[in-house]
């Protein structure tokens, strides 16, 4: 009897001793390793040569003008050059400006360092997975809040665009914030001063977030939703809060833009039919910046257009950058939810769930023109995923309690607290080693921009045939992009002269464009020629000096 009862404690012993281990998997290993991975992802990616990387590069050299020029001197709207800045010059209206002024001081802070953009959005990721930690805190146990947060850093969608130099990223953060406090809000028993704060608060995170990016805006049809499903007065004053401070971004950022440019609203609304995929973006027939010639040709994709394009746009993607795990998450989040709608009619779990779908969910179909051709945007994914992970790590872990010990309770414990977090784990490795590999045509592009830099002096505007901004980051240049062909060229180049008198230009092509721009090449002063690369500067001839000579 005394060997069974030694035996017995021994047993209960070691199993202790293994359930502490496991635990330290998910509250330790697992929060250790995902940041990690994201530090170490940002720190390798020291250029612009990834997977949309020319939206990276496309930010930066905004970011960069606000760093040379300063937010007032720029009269806070986004330039997308290099000087001299022209009469005309390169705006960028098509996102608010916040992101681009937090960008700039990264810039400021740390010239030409592009490790130092990517560390700065790897802070801006980690902060967003402490946030879903807190806002998971206060709906599960402590060990499912911490999953919540690792899962958001290990999400594939996170790992493969997070560390990108985009507003939405940004904007997922405020839109976090704006969320926490709303929920703190929410569950305030008091109706003092630290209430009406955490108010206060949540309505200036979701006017930074309309600020930083348009999507955060469809999070207001899911608060909508929320109130539908949980009539408190106090949801309907912050809905009502949330509405003005999106109004007053959006008055913000209509003003600042119609301001610098007076023909802002008649490119808004081309550009905005164009992410609906309803039309082509047809850039002003005014505008030298940019030209765009290429765009002219590119027709908005509508994935309802046909059952391959929606399966392709919804189906295939989703599941290659949300992983398999976060599709089954997807579904223990619907039971997590209808679990707690039986249990309390007023509980707040709507109120964080439903304005994630709608900003995810909502930008995906009302605009997915945009969202199809820019996969990047399957970041706003990302927290509702990590919702639903979190869902099924708490679902294993009841079964576990629920059971009684035995061999099948252990397998489970094992299955819950080492095999799903190694899986979290293994998903985020898998997509930070497609996000470290080196594009081809990135690289060649940043090399284009290096020998531009190194040829064309300082003050000289270029004219090239790329579309993408790699090569005028890299440049430091003023670079007017998407002139299609050398009569294109030689039919704007009035105007290219009238935008900045006095300045030289320069001609800078890759050689598999260069028959395009034959008959022009011919009679340009040669500056630099390669087997990859053309650089000559455009000599004006006759007596109004716009003519090549």
């Amino acid at each position: 009897m005394t060997e069974v009862s030694v035996r017995t404690k021994a047993g209960a012993g070691e199993s202790r001793t293994a359930d502490q281990l496991l635990g330290y998997v998910v509250t330790r290993i697992l929060p250790f390793l995902a940041c990690l991975l994201i530090i170490w992802l940002a720190l390798s990616l020291t250029d612009f040569y990834y997977v949309h990387a020319w939206a990276s590069a496309h930010f930066a050299t905004i970011a960069q003008a606000f760093a040379s020029h300063g937010i007032i001197g720029l009269h806070g709207a986004p330039i997308e050059n290099f000087d001299p800045l022209t009469s005309q010059p390169d705006n960028y209206l098509h996102f608010p400006p916040f992101f681009f002024y937090a960008l700039s001081l990264v810039v400021q802070a740390f010239p030409d360092s592009i490790r130092a953009m990517h560390l700065f959005m790897a802070l801006v990721a980690i902060a967003s997975a402490c946030v879903m930690w807190l806002i998971a805190s206060m709906f599960f146990k402590p060990r499912a809040a911490i999953v919540c947060g690792c899962a958001f850093l290990l999400m594939p969608a996170t790992l493969r665009y997070g560390l990108l130099l985009l507003p939405a990223n940004l904007s997922v953060l405020a839109v976090l914030v704006a969320l926490l406090f709303m929920l703190r809000y929410l569950q305030g028993v008091d109706a003092g001063r630290e209430k009406l704060l955490d108010l206060g608060l949540s309505a200036f995170a979701f006017f930074l977030a309309c600020f930083t990016s348009w999507e955060p805006f469809l999070a207001l049809p899911g608060l909508l939703l929320a109130y539908g499903f949980n009539r408190r007065p106090e949801l309907l004053k912050a809905g009502f809060c949330w509405a003005m401070a999106a109004g007053a971004a959006g008055a913000s950022t209509l003003a600042i833009f119609s301001l610098s440019d007076p023909e802002f609203f008649a490119d808004l609304w081309s550009i905005f039919t164009y992410r609906l995929g309803l039309t082509q973006y047809l850039p002003l027939s005014t505008r030298i910046h940019p030209v765009e010639g290429h765009l002219e040709t590119v027709d908005g994709l509508n994935a309802f257009s046909s059952s391959l394009h929606f399966f392709d746009a919804y189906i295939v993607r989703t599941q290659l950058f949300c992983g398999s795990l976060g599709i089954i998450g997807i579904f223990a989040l619907i039971s997590i939810m209808a679990r707690h709608r039986r249990a309390n009619a007023n509980n707040p779990f709507a109120v964080l769930v439903l304005p994630l779908c709608t900003f995810w969910l909502g930008w995906a179909i009302i605009m997915q023109g945009h969202y199809i051709i820019h996969e990047y945007q399957l970041i706003l994914a990302s927290p509702i995923l990590a919702i639903g992970v979190t869902c099924l790590y708490s679902l294993l872990n009841e079964a576990v309690s629920a059971m009684q010990d035995s061999w099948s309770r252990q397998n489970l414990k094992m299955l819950t607290n080492l095999a799903l977090p190694c899986a979290i784990l293994f998903l985020g490795v898998s997509a930070a080693a497609v996000t470290v590999r080196v594009e081809a045509e990135p690289w060649q592009l940043a090399n284009f921009g290096r020998r531009i830099k190194a040829e064309v002096p300082a003050g000289a505007m270029v004219v090239t045939s790329e579309m993408s901004m790699v090569q005028t980051y890299y440049s430091k240049r003023h670079v007017i992009r998407g002139v299609p062909d050398g009569a294109h060229l030689e039919s704007e180049l009035g105007t290219m002269q009238d935008i900045c008198p006095g300045c030289a230009l320069y001609l800078a092509v890759r050689r598999q464009n260069a028959e395009k721009f034959r008959g022009v090449l011919d009679r340009l002063q040669p500056v630099f020629e390669d087997d990859n690369f053309i650089i000559r500067k455009i000599s004006m001839v006759g007596h109004d000096r716009k003519t090549i000579g």
